[in-house]
């Protein structure tokens, strides 16, 4: 027994307790005296000690275990009744082998919000939670323009005003955790609100003509340079997708089709006061100071975008932003944008587009465009497209063709259309 105590080569003991065995070392008697003397010492001395594995195999007339005192506090085995004896073998050895049935998990990363010292999120996370519990409409109305008033107020710490494109870069790979707040308060609003489209197609606008104005962060001002509200525009792109990324994820299609029917009015002059109709592209953006700039300057010059890239690897937030589901909503938005008879938009000198920044990071390109095959599922695409039959549907569907100039300027692949993975007479063609 000493021996085992002191030899690293013995890792494990098993001390099969049975009424004799509980009875002497409880009394000292014998060598089982001897052993609880020299057991004892180490299990007393050893809190976490897990050497010594009581093994029941005995129980008295109450069904209680014949166990010794000094090790009743320990964890044992129990091997005394047949009905649950496979179960507490299997118990044993997989402690004899150290490979437990139940993993400890690995501690999760730290919070980003945490490292984040500039900007105080707890505001934000109450009035989420309390958009949350609210069942009074009013009062849940209420919390949300308090939200969207402090969310605006929390983005003035990132402005700087003449950044350079380092800057803008940096500025906008910290601006992640409250990006997240805000899918937060989108999924918190889907939840309690059954027109949650029309809300936060509302809540965008809002943002957009607040955060593209330079008089929001300078009453003052009399100059300013795009670089100033850069990455504003590059926020509000980056959480138009995640709102898709969301609705496609519930499969919310009439969601979809509220977002991108809806006529946003928004500024189109930096210094405010010019407001104009436009639609869901307007919220597409090209960062030049990061794309043209940063990215020449970079060791990241070789890639296709740099945009794409960030918003596609390093802001991911699991389980349902991830990497796919957010290069499939940038494409899933060029594919339907000629399906829709949007409003002009009058600032665009370019015409209506959506261009699919990510479109080079999709797997699934192809996206739900074949199931409509099944009428079945025309029904869900009829929805989405604001039809009322598969022959509507197949004209919509019809204007999704293929522009070989959807495509950055050193790839050789475009952006795929609809049609490229269906064609129109195969529209509801099965059942």
């Amino acid at each position: 027994m000493e021996r085992c105590v002191n030899d690293p080569d013995i890792t494990k003991v098993l001390i099969i307790c049975d009424r004799v065995y509980a009875q002497k070392a409880n009394n000292r008697t014998g060598g089982v005296g001897d052993e609880t003397v020299i057991i004892s010492g180490e299990i007393y001395g050893k809190m976490k000690q897990e050497k010594f594995i009581p093994i029941i195999a005995e129980r008295d007339d109450e069904g209680n275990e014949y166990l010794p005192a000094y090790i009743k506090t320990r964890i044992y085995i129990d091997l005394s009744d047949a009905t649950k004896y496979e179960e507490q073998y299997e118990k044993l050895l997989r402690n004899i082998y150290e490979k437990p049935q139940l993993v400890k998990p690995k501690l999760g990363k730290k919070p980003e919000w945490l490292d984040e010292e500039k900007t105080n999120f707890f505001p934000l996370k109450d009035l989420i939670r309390q958009i949350h519990g609210s069942n009074i409409l009013n009062k849940r109305r209420n919390c949300i323009s308090r939200f969207q008033e402090a969310y605006i107020d929390a983005l003035k710490d990132y402005y700087k005003g003449e950044m350079n494109p380092k800057e803008v870069y940096d500025t906008f790979l910290n601006m992640k955790p409250i990006r997240d707040i805000y899918l937060d308060f989108v999924e918190t609003v889907a939840e309690m609100e059954d027109d949650y489209a029309e809300v936060l197609a509302e809540n965008l606008e809002y943002m957009y003509n607040k955060l593209c104005c330079i008089r929001t962060f300078n009453e003052n001002a009399n100059s300013v340079c795009e670089n100033d509200l850069d990455i504003y525009k590059t926020l509000l792109w980056e959480l138009f997708i995640c709102i898709i990324v969301y609705m496609r994820h519930i499969k919310d299609y009439a969601a979809i089709n509220v977002l991108l029917t809806y006529t946003y009015f928004l500024e189109t002059s930096l210094f405010g006061g010019v407001i104009k109709q436009a639609n869901y592209t307007a919220f597409q953006h090209y960062s030049s100071a990061i794309e043209e700039h940063y990215k020449q300057r970079s060791d990241m010059k070789n890639k296709y975008t740099l945009m794409g890239d960030i918003i596609c690897n390093q802001r991911e937030k699991l389980p349902i932003y991830t990497s796919e589901a957010i290069a499939e909503a940038d494409l899933f938005l060029y594919q339907v944008c000629n399906a829709y008879e949007l409003v002009e938009d009058e600032k665009s000198w370019y015409g209506i587009y959506w261009f699919p920044t990510c479109y080079i990071y999709v797997q699934n390109k192809q996206l739900e465009w074949e199931r409509m095959k099944s009428r079945r599922y025309c029904k869900k695409m009829q929805i989405l497209f604001g039809v009322e039959s598969i022959d509507e549907l197949k004209k919509r569907i019809g204007k999704c063709v293929y522009d070989s100039k959807m495509r950055y300027s050193n790839s050789w692949e475009a952006a795929p259309a609809i049609l490229n993975y269906i064609k129109v007479d195969d529209i509801g063609s099965l059942n």
